[in-house]
């Protein structure tokens, strides 16, 4: 048995799951042989012969912004996909995808194990998600962040909302309490409150350099949970954004993951670690260049070894750790894909839930993103390739956004500061009030000047777990360069805001 067992909540191991058409399985006759070949007059599954599609033509691109290349010269798009030196080094050679097909077609049938066809992908299937995808997700697991343990599994999930609120039904009975990173995404406070759970904020240190969570805060927190908090009981988890935090931008290294497992191990709670940004692991800021080189990549194994940040999951030797994946920021949002990593247990009980609220994730999904990565990128390694390519075109998003940021009169004059993120999409704008300022208000009156100005940020009081708590340091916007059509407009932004920032400032912190 597993130390999360007696983690998992009283209404989880409760569940069982069973069908209507299921038939016996103990009892059985004796002499009795099942018939190798029976006929399905039971189950209530369309033929997929019924189905109006026969096949599905998916025409695709070998890099972000490939189709905007042909359209525009001096902007994010235009792409150099040309040979270049690196500092007068060896460069890697350019990066291709690992099949270089147009288009792809998904057939109604297929006897390819690693593909999912027409008439699997939309038929009904096991809540689990259907067995070429789930191969995939766990042979990712492996090359990226393999568990510390064995007895671990995957489960197909509607992305990473829904991956999160089952995670917080496996482990939380009313009354449980839940550590949250003080500013975080806050829609998973919903899921928390669904289950009964109760929140506690954990302070976070916004500053450059930093990892984020307070460890010296935790700390102190769980030695004296009972005099702290003696009304409450003892933590039954930890909710991190640990790679690229939403909303600060920062990153917790391996060594700060190996002492916060510490603490989890000592005071026996699971830690759910939200993973949305991780993979855009970004390199330092430097001055953007008008092109972005698509052949000066790092391969796979360069990436792996000394980028990619490991996860919880690779210091997890008990099964603690709750992974919560998506595709949404690699692949695309409105499918509604991703996937939980934990231990066999927690998956038992994930899967019993899923059985009630979503049965299985869309086949529509499942079959896209399967078959592209398996005919496409052909598999595992070429999908990190597809990573890559992102994740330089983020890099490149990002420097574009702080260079205009570190241009402008407000960031001189030091009224604002910026954490430059290690992974993900968000940046932290830091205001430098004066002492004493309530700057709560002022904040609140500077975002009516964004508006004026025609830009649209992210307080970061909004995304506190308990405003009272977080008041003292909110001072400060969340970024995004996501979003932005091309460098045109991320420059744009960053002189609206900016200006916008030194008008404040420069009328005293009035509007």
């Amino acid at each position: 048995m597993s130390e999360i067992t007696n983690l998992i909540s009283k209404r989880a191991a409760a569940r069982t799951t069973s069908h209507f058409t299921t038939g016996p399985t103990d009892g059985a006759p004796v002499g009795f042989k099942a018939h190798p070949n029976p006929l399905p007059l039971h189950w209530g599954m369309p033929n997929n012969g019924f189905f109006p599609i026969d096949s599905i033509d998916l025409n695709l691109v070998d890099y972000p912004f490939q189709k905007s290349l042909q359209l525009t010269n001096n902007s994010l798009e235009n792409l150099s996909l040309t040979g270049s030196s690196n500092g007068g080094q060896s460069v890697t050679p350019p990066l291709q995808p690992t099949k270089n097909l147009k288009t792809i077609r998904i057939e109604r049938h297929t006897t390819d194990p690693d593909l999912i066809d027409i008439a699997t992908g939309l038929q009904y299937a096991n809540v689990e998600g259907l067995k070429p995808l789930l191969n995939f997700t766990r042979d990712f697991i492996n090359r990226t962040h393999k568990p510390g343990y064995d007895d671990w599994e995957t489960i197909i999930t509607n992305g990473a909302g829904d991956g999160l609120n089952k995670a917080a039904d496996a482990l939380l009975d009313p009354e449980d309490v839940i550590l949250i990173e003080e500013f975080t995404f806050t829609p998973f406070l919903q899921n928390v409150k669904n289950a009964g759970g109760i929140p506690v904020p954990v302070k976070l240190t916004i500053k450059s350099g930093s990892q984020g969570l307070d460890l010296e805060y935790l700390t102190d927190l769980l030695e004296n949970w009972s005099t702290i908090h003696p009304d409450k009981k003892k933590p039954k988890a930890l909710y991190t954004i640990a790679t690229g935090q939403n909303p600060t931008g920062l990153t917790q290294t391996v060594e700060f993951r190996k002492k916060v497992y510490e603490l989890a191990d000592k005071y026996d709670f699971a830690i759910i670690e939200d993973d949305p940004y991780g993979y855009l692991a970004l390199p330092p800021y430097q001055t953007p260049s008008s092109t972005i080189k698509l052949d000066t990549f790092l391969t796979v194994d360069e990436y792996l070894k000394d980028h990619l940040v490991p996860s919880y999951l690779e210091i997890d030797t008990k099964g603690r750790v709750i992974r919560i994946e998506t595709f949404s920021k690699l692949f695309a949002p409105g499918l509604r894909l991703g996937f939980i990593v934990a231990h066999k247990e927690v998956i038992k009980a994930v899967s019993n839930y899923s059985a009630i609220v979503t049965r299985t994730s869309s086949g529509t999904s499942q079959l896209i993103v399967n078959n592209v990565i398996q005919q496409k990128f052909g598999g595992v390694d070429g999908w990190l390739q597809w990573i890559l390519k992102m994740r330089i075109t983020y890099a490149h998003r990002r420097d574009v956004l702080l260079n205009s940021i570190y241009k402008s009169e407000a960031y001189k004059k030091k009224f604002i500061e910026v954490i430059d993120p290690k992974a993900g999409m968000f940046v932290a704008l830091i205001v430098n009030f004066p002492e004493g300022t309530d700057f709560l208000a002022k904040l609140k009156l500077l975002v009516w000047k964004f508006a004026e100005y025609g830009v649209g940020v992210v307080p970061g009081i909004n995304m506190a777990v308990d405003k009272k708590f977080s008041a003292e340091h909110a001072n400060f916007f969340r970024l995004t360069y996501a979003p932005a059509n091309s460098d045109d407009e991320l420059i744009e932004g960053g002189k609206r805001l900016t200006d916008a920032i030194n008008d404040f400032f420069e009328k005293g912190l009035e509007f």
